[in-house]
């Protein structure tokens, strides 16, 4: 199975003068319309984790749409 393409956000809250903002912003993404195989997907997710977060222990969100191949 492909994946044909896909969109990874960290979220994180940020600090300001000391106090944690009451909302989630972005920290890292990446995304891209280049296919890959879901193998190397889980792969890329599971080192992507290990560069942004060090370990923290995040929350991961995944939503997959099927859609059916455009007409040429």
């Amino acid at each position: 199975m492909y994946i044909d393409k896909y969109k990874i956000y960290s979220m994180d809250y940020t600090w300001k003068n000391g106090k944690k903002s009451k909302t989630l912003s972005v920290t890292h993404y990446m995304t891209s319309d280049e296919f890959i195989k879901s193998k190397d997907f889980a792969s890329l997710i599971e080192n992507i984790d290990d560069a942004w977060h060090k370990h923290e222990g995040k929350t991961c969100k995944i939503e997959v749409t099927f859609e059916p191949h455009e007409e040429e």
